[in-house]
């Protein structure tokens, strides 16, 4: 046999097995593979990762699990990240970019204006999709690992800066109008950790109170700030000349039975 038939021969072995293993099904069991650009596929495995912290929490979201979810071999995980850590690092990125973008196109349609801004702020925190039980599992696992892992105390504490300066800024807009004289800062801090408070107990358990009922109450708060009266306890007390502590609130005693 001469080199040229050699050379005709291997190109069509080739051939038949390229076409071959191109027509070979698949069991359930093992997934589909797919080719696709980097920054598509390392999207695709973040967010099979957001799915599966979900589903199964951190314990049970490995290489394996997500490969599986994203219907890729563990061995592509592994290309585009260089561990679990990294991919659920990078899915805490990408779930708080989700959550801004969920905000921003709710804030669109309200008008220009701060107080506008802001109750357009409280009303998409309590509806579809930032209400969302699965949500509430994959920040369950981001919210577990900000006081161990440096890199993802970061993360968090980038996510919540950012989250924080929107309410400023919108408290901010409301003062202004109103000229008042508040410490905005703390107003944020507060409005936050009420906003959160509210989410988090009604994606545990939506019986306890309903989403309209959750945002009654955060549109009160913003009412109160308003009108002035955030934190005017606190401020009468800062304002006593005598140097006095501040005086506790009497709590009437319960009646012996």
């Amino acid at each position: 046999m001469g080199p040229k038939l050699v050379r005709t021969w291997a190109q069509s072995v080739l051939v038949l097995v390229r076409d071959y293993l191109g027509t070979q099904r698949v069991t359930d069991k093992e997934p589909k593979f797919t080719r696709d650009l980097p920054e598509s596929r390392r999207r695709q495995l973040i967010e099979a990762t957001a799915r599966s912290l979900a589903r199964h929490g951190l314990d049970g979201t490995t290489v394996r699990v997500v490969a599986a979810e994203a219907g890729v071999s563990p061995g592509l995980v592994r290309h585009h990240f260089a561990g679990m850590h990294d991919l659920i690092a990078e899915t805490y990125r990408w779930t708080g970019k989700e959550v801004e973008k969920a905000l921003r196109a709710a804030l669109t349609a309200a008008p220009d204006h701060p107080e506008a801004q802001l109750r357009a702020f409280v009303d998409a925190s309590f509806s579809a999709p930032l209400l969302d039980p699965d949500l509430l599992g994959v920040w369950l696992t981001f919210w577990s690992l900000t006081r161990t892992d440096p890199e993802i105390h970061a993360i968090h504490g980038k996510v919540y800066a950012d989250y924080r300066k929107r309410l400023q800024r919108y408290l901010s807009g409301i003062a202004e109008h109103e000229k008042l004289d508040l410490d905005v800062r703390l107003a944020a801090l507060a409005f936050t950790a009420l906003l959160d408070g509210l989410w988090l107990e009604h994606c545990l358990d939506p019986s306890t109170f309903t989403a309209i009922e959750a945002c009654q109450i955060a549109h009160d708060w913003v009412d109160t700030f308003k009108a002035g009266r955030f934190m005017a306890r606190a401020k009468a007390d800062g304002a006593r000349a005598d140097g006095a502590k501040p005086q506790m609130i009497a709590v009437p005693e319960a009646k012996a039975g």
